[in-house]
């Protein structure tokens, strides 16, 4: 059985990516994955969003 990683720790690692731009591309690809609905709607919190930004923006800063 595959254990997947928690999902708070996955979007920020798809966000440092550098192949995301918005958390919205972030959560697609999180669904892509495997993880729920449900586990994706716990990211949606204006605090969780504006990390994944950030971590997007400066990925695509440098």
């Amino acid at each position: 059985m595959l254990t997947m990683k928690p999902i708070m720790e996955r979007a920020f690692e798809l966000a440092a990516s550098g192949k995301f731009r918005v958390p919205s591309e972030v959560c697609k690809a999180l669904l892509d994955e495997g993880y729920t609905q449900s586990d994706v709607f716990t990211l949606g919190g204006k605090a969780t969003t504006a990390q994944i930004r950030a971590r997007c923006m400066k990925v695509a800063g440098e």
